[in-house]
C-alpha cells in the first residue's frame, strides 16, 4: 500500500436518461470521461452528497431511484491524480433520472454528454470503468465491490 494514499468516503450517480443513454463528463485536467461525484462532506448523507455532486459538476438536478452498488476494492477504486495525489474511495453509486439542467457545471467537467452505455467514450476514468459495467447489466444490483 502507498503511504501516501488517502482514503476518501465518495458517492457518485449513474444518471440515466429515457433512451437509457448515462451522462458523463469530461474531467478538466486528465481528460478522462466519468460519472458525476466526489466525497461526501461532513453532515451530508450519501444521497444528499450524490444530488449536490451532479448538480454542482454538471448543472442536473436529478431524482435518485436505487442503490446500484458500493464500491471500494482498493485494485479498482484507487486513482493517481495528475498532481500525484492518490485516493483510495470507498463510496456508494446510485441509479438516478434526469430532472432538467437548472444551472451551469461548476467548471470540473471540460464537457458533458449522454453516451449508451454500450458506446462509452475513451478514455474512462480508471474507478468509474467497474461501475459502469454493473450499470449496463443491473439485473444483479446492489454490486458490492
Amino acid at each position: 500500500m502507498d503511504k501516501e494514499m488517502e482514503l476518501r468516503v465518495c458517492c457518485g450517480v449513474v444518471v440515466l436518461d429515457d433512451r437509457e443513454r448515462v451522462l458523463l463528463m469530461r474531467r478538466r485536467g486528465e481528460g478522462t470521461w466519468g460519472l458525476p461525484g466526489g466525497g461526501v462532506e461532513v453532515g451530508e448523507t450519501w444521497q444528499q452528497a450524490a444530488r449536490r455532486e451532479c448538480r454542482e459538476e454538471t448543472g442536473w438536478d436529478i431524482d435518485l431511484h436505487d442503490l446500484l452498488g458500493l464500491y471500494s476494492d482498493p485494485a479498482t477504486q484507487t486513482h493517481r491524480y495528475p498532481n500525484g495525489r492518490v485516493i483510495h474511495c470507498v463510496g456508494a453509486i446510485f441509479l438516478a433520472t434526469p430532472r432538467g439542467q437548472t444551472g451551469a457545471p461548476d467548471g470540473e467537467a471540460a464537457e458533458l454528454g449522454w453516451f449508451a452505455l454500450d458506446r462509452l467514450p475513451a478514455p474512462l476514468f480508471a474507478p468509474d470503468v467497474p461501475v459502469l459495467d454493473d450499470a449496463a447489466r443491473r439485473h444483479d444490483r446492489p454490486f458490492i465491490d
